[in-house]
């Protein structure tokens, strides 16, 4: 028996005077969103919702690839002033294993809302697709909000379990002895419960790289961290260009997790080099470390961090249905 994901975000709080509208496209869009969405109070009170009142969230999907996950975000909005009242995000996650979303379904979504006084006369209620991501890995919507990233990320952690991807390949982490270890140029720096060691390390076609090898300073065994690598021009602190690395055990095993005193290598990157050919500066920040306990460090402040917390989630929740089927088998 497959689990299905499905979280509700922030808080969103209603009045009977809102009124439904269908999801518009992003502006930004090319095309139309192929999940349409409209918002409405349900006109028939429910027993259950004593706290408020039922909102109703219709569902018809058009697009080709069969779905795997959305999130809409729903905003509530002052008619006069334009402000936004309250918010929340509504999304569903379904496994590999689980049934598609395919073209021409529809279904419907409800929920309990909370009643508050609105200022004026009438709000509006919209609902606005922000993220699609299909059976294919390929994905539609701006992914403006951090719940989008993180439903994308939890969706790759479920594959982590399931199958070898690429992306499972780009992010499991490099032991030391299979390198590569920083050869020149050598820099030393601690943030936080991490150390990086980096330097100069040249591939075979003797391009410059940067290498990172990375230890666990910490007392807590470590599942996954992101850092970010600015190369920039010490003359005048210009940036030329960031990149991100992410490092995660991807199978939920806590024997391969990064132990207090481990290390693990990050993947190269290329250098990026100024206008006279001398190889750039650049500077380590560290985003997001994600301890055992589930305890966690940094600012947070990367889009790819809050994929990393979903990848996290997917990884969980899958290896939380594998032990439930494999207990139901004993019985």
């Amino acid at each position: 028996m497959c689990r299905r994901i499905t979280i509700f975000l922030f808080a969103l709080v209603l009045s009977p005077s809102v009124f439904s509208q269908t999801a518009a496209a992003q502006d930004h869009q090319i095309e139309e969103s192929p999940l349409k969405v409209t918002a409405q109070f349900s006109a028939s009170p429910d027993a259950d919702c004593t706290s408020g009142q039922n909102v109703v969230l219709q569902m018809h999907y058009m697009g080709t690839q069969p779905l795997r996950g959305y999130l809409v975000r729903l905003a509530l909005t002052g008619s006069v002033t334009g402000k936004v009242l309250q918010e929340r995000s509504i999304q569903d996650i379904r496994d590999s294993r689980e049934t598609m979303i395919t073209s021409g379904a529809e279904w419907t979504r409800t929920f309990c809302s909370t009643p508050k006084k609105i200022p004026g006369d009438s709000a509006t209620l919209t609902a606005t697709v922000d993220v699609l991501k299909f059976a294919d890995n390929s994905i539609w919507g701006p992914a403006a909000l951090r719940g989008s990233q993180q439903l994308i990320g939890t969706l790759d952690g479920m594959d982590f379990i399931e199958k070898t991807t690429e992306l499972k390949k780009f992010v499991s982490p490099i032991q030391p002895q299979q390198g590569p270890l920083p050869a020149g140029d050598m820099e030393s720096q601690t943030i936080g419960p991490l150390k990086f060691d980096s330097g100069v390390w040249h591939d075979d076609r003797r391009q410059d790289m940067l290498a990172v090898e990375v230890t666990n300073e910490s007392t807590k065994p470590i599942r996954g961290y992101l850092f970010t690598t600015t190369f920039l021009d010490p003359n005048t602190g210009m940036r030329i260009r960031r990149v991100s690395t992410k490092e995660l055990e991807t199978q939920g095993n806590p024997s391969e997790y990064l132990a207090p005193g481990s290390a693990w290598v990050a993947d190269p990157r290329k250098f990026s080099h100024l206008p006279d050919g001398t190889l750039a500066g650049y500077k380590i920040t560290l985003d997001l470390v994600v301890f055992a306990d589930g305890s966690i460090f940094g600012p947070i402040e990367s889009r790819e961090s809050d994929e990393v917390l979903g990848m996290f989630r997917g990884i969980d929740a899958t290896n939380g249905v594998s032990q439930e089927a494999s207990a139901a088998k004993e019985r």
